[in-house]
């Protein structure tokens, strides 16, 4: 004789979860590059030391950077006297053209010796505008050597921590390489964030501001706690599968966390309190041999929000019922019509030989 397994509805809380990896990293996190070729001549900071924005990182060997700031500023001078020159000389230039066009008036000088005056004094003028267009471009290639000289002390861009120092004295660096990166910073190492994989399946459920826990490896019996600050629209496919990157913030005010680690997360999508409640193997229940379904309850499932389950009738026989569900776990759902409290329902077959 064929039997039923079956649980009670009851009342209780309940909590929905979503469960993720995810790996730990400052929430500020700058690499540090050089923008020029040059020798590393000193580097004054090492790992773990903590640095003030402004703060030298590395000084290149600046003797190539010195002497052509010395040659811009030699060209800058030199362009300056030529300006002056051009300047001088148009000034005659303007004396003579007046005295030429006195005379002229007086009828003293023909007009094709005027107009060669003042043709002699419009050259004069285009040098003098050619003579400036030099020295401004001999003085933008100054303060480019200005500021090459600048950038051969590399300073820290802000207050932080180094997580990595990859320069040494003697290394030659180059701005283009795929290993230019010579510093590792973080900003501030007592608020971190949290960079969890949801899988597409799960996204639906997860929003800004929900609160989550999670372990690492390092601290297993602690369990600490994070906030979803955004979740990412852009998606990535690996192996076929679809994810989207949520971002927590986390708080580590006494350190213990660290950059890289990877960490189990829960994330509490939602909850409730004093809930009627079934186990979710009830959902899943279908009798062996029962009368065709309507089409409603065939649909039930369809429906948003709605499932079919089966509780023992008065015959002890399988009764369809359609509920509407709430919060819903791996092992719990909420019911929120259906059924009351006390009604069991039907979780599995049982086998009973007689």
């Amino acid at each position: 004789m064929a039997g039923y397994m079956s649980q009670p509805v009851e009342r209780g809380d309940l909590v929905a979860r979503v469960a993720t990896t995810a790996v730990l990293r400052p929430r500020t996190q700058i690499q540090i590059s050089s923008e020029l070729k040059g020798t590393v001549q000193s580097v004054p900071v090492m790992q773990n030391q903590r640095v003030k924005r402004g703060d030298i990182l590395i000084q290149l060997d600046s003797t190539i950077f010195e002497y052509e700031l010395e040659r811009s500023a030699a060209l800058v001078e030199a362009a300056e006297a030529g300006l002056s020159d051009a300047m001088i000389a148009l000034e005659e230039t303007d004396q003579k053209l007046t005295r030429a066009k006195a005379l002229r008036h007086r009828n003293a000088l023909s007009e094709q010796k005027l107009e060669d005056v003042q043709a002699e004094r419009n050259r004069a003028a285009n040098r003098v505008e050619t003579a400036k267009a030099d020295l401004a471009v001999k003085q933008v290639d100054l303060k480019l050597r200005r500021f090459d000289l600048s950038r051969s002390r590399i300073r820290s861009p802000i207050d932080g921590i180094v997580l990595a120092r990859k320069a040494e004295p003697g290394r030659t660096v180059y701005a283009s390489s795929e290993d230019s990166v010579l510093f590792i910073l973080a900003e501030d190492l007592e608020r971190m964030e949290l960079i969890a994989k949801v899988n597409e399946a799960d996204i639906g459920s997860i929003a800004e501001g929900q609160e989550a826990t999670f372990l690492v490896d390092a601290y297993p019996d602690r369990t600490f706690r994070a906030t979803i600050r955004d979740v990412s629209f852009a998606h990535r496919r690996e192996n076929n599968l679809v994810t989207y990157e949520a971002n927590l913030d986390v708080r580590n005010d006494d350190l213990k966390l660290r950059p890289g680690m990877t960490a189990s997360v829960s994330i509490t999508t939602d909850e409730t309190t004093n809930a009627l409640l079934i186990p979710t193997s009830a959902l899943r229940y279908r009798p062996q041999t029962v009368e065709p379904e309507s089409a409603e309850e065939t649909n039930a499932e369809d429906a948003p929000g709605k499932a079919l389950v089966h509780v023992l009738g008065e015959d002890g026989e399988p009764q369809p019922v359609r509920v509407e569900l709430g919060v819903r776990n791996w092992e719990k759902a909420e019911v929120l019509s259906g059924l009351t409290e006390g009604q069991r329902v039907i979780t599995g077959d049982a086998l009973h030989t007689q």
